[in-house]
């Protein structure tokens, strides 16, 4: 297959695409799907599509409701897939319902998703919305599957995952293109690595080093100075979400200055805990939590405590179409008392995460009382002067 009329991919053959600047590099990977050449062949993972499928619900607190949305069985499904008109008559389709069955059932279990096929698309966390995506990017049998960036949001264990299995379907004789911003997130086997350039074309590089990984450590934190208030207190927070239970018995202070790393694996409930903290989850009015010292509860003011926090979420880059900068930008400007930085990296490449890691840190030292909570999967990414760490699975 030749994609744009220029490279050939032969099947099984796995190409790393690298890039200077995301939105180019997304760009590029959204025209060799649409190439004419291809005919249909190709398939295409991409944040725009989980984009796409959060604005059919019109407003991000929909996920907190169990009947908001298509269920991830309805999203998958025969009709969904193929676009199936119920009022058109003598309709053919590549396959059968039974065969199109049996290998969705087979794709479920190879990314572990059988236990969300009731759960609305919408509710799932960002890593288990980027799996369920590439079962719909693979439901329709493609012979080019087109990753952008597939292992933003996901987990240290979930990324190992992914290689293993986009190598395993490599050898099946599935071409892929795995465009990314990490060089150790390539599955093994790559046979041509590109890059594409502020001009949109791609150009084949040698293979990158991969950078080792520096553990932080977080066993030091630092004492805040002046006043150390708590700013968010949660007290026996006990709750289920859609038959998992995310906390039982958790207990958790943040005084004033802290900055915390907020840790764990997919669907943990680490972006419902935010969800908490800022009132956008209903549940928090049956939950025992503090944030400024202010109770959540019936006649609470949350305008109030809401100017005090600047926020930045994948989930505000999808509602509100606003770029990972200009959120972290949104969440800065203002002399935020608490900072909730959920995934803040998300669709930027290596460098700009770099820049934005660098303002972050200079926000902080410049404002020592100001309290952060930063949510991210990758180490290299933390910035400095985050020396507190609540790793959910844990406890």
């Amino acid at each position: 297959m030749k994609l744009l009329g220029k490279h050939t991919i032969s099947p099984g053959e796995i190409w790393a695409v690298t890039g200077t600047d995301s939105a180019v590099r997304s760009a590029w990977c959204a025209r060799v799907v649409r190439d004419e050449d291809l005919a249909g062949e190709a398939a295409l993972l991409s944040f725009a599509q989980q984009a796409e499928e959060d604005g059919r619900t019109g407003w991000p607190q929909a996920r907190y409701y169990d009947e908001a949305g298509r269920t991830v069985a309805e999203f998958l499904s025969f009709d969904a897939i193929y676009e199936v008109n119920p009022y058109e008559v003598g309709a053919r389709y590549p396959e059968t319902r039974r065969a199109y069955r049996e290998r969705l059932n087979a794709l479920m279990a190879l990314l572990d998703l059988q236990m969300f096929r009731d759960r609305p698309v919408i509710a799932l966390s960002n890593g288990e919305t980027r799996r369920v995506l590439l079962v719909r990017a693979l439901a329709r049998n493609p012979k080019l599957l087109v990753l952008d960036d597939p292992s933003a949001g996901l987990d240290t264990r979930q990324r190992s995952r992914l290689k293993l299995m986009l190598a395993t379907l490599a050898k099946d004789g599935l071409s892929i293109v795995f465009a990314c911003r990490h060089a150790d997130e390539v599955p093994p086997g790559a046979t041509k690595w590109l890059t594409i350039g502020r001009d949109g074309r791609a150009r084949t590089i040698a293979a990158p080093k991969t950078a080792k990984t520096v553990r932080q450590t977080v066993a030091s934190a630092r004492h805040p100075p002046g006043d150390t208030q708590p700013v968010v207190e949660i007290r026996n927070l006990n709750l289920s979400v859609g038959g998992r239970q995310l906390f039982n018995g958790l207990s958790w202070t943040v005084r004033q200055g802290e900055r915390w790393i907020l840790r764990g694996e997919n669907g943990c409930g680490k972006t419902t805990l935010f969800a908490l903290i800022t009132g956008d989850s209903p549940l928090a009015y049956a939950a025992d939590i503090r944030v400024f010292g202010i109770p959540r509860e019936t006649g609470t003011e949350l305008a109030k405590i809401r100017r005090r926090i600047g926020v930045a979420s994948p989930e505000m880059q999808a509602y509100l179409g606003f770029s990972p900068d200009e959120l972290l930008a949104r969440a800065l400007q203002d002399r935020h008392d608490l900072l909730l930085l959920d995934e803040p990296f998300t669709n930027l490449d290596a460098r700009a995460a770099r820049r934005a890691a660098h303002r972050i840190e200079t926000y902080l030292r410049r404002h020592q009382d100001a309290t952060a909570i930063l949510i991210c999967h990758r180490q290299d990414e933390v910035p400095r002067l985050f020396d507190r760490e609540l790793d959910l699975n844990a406890r």
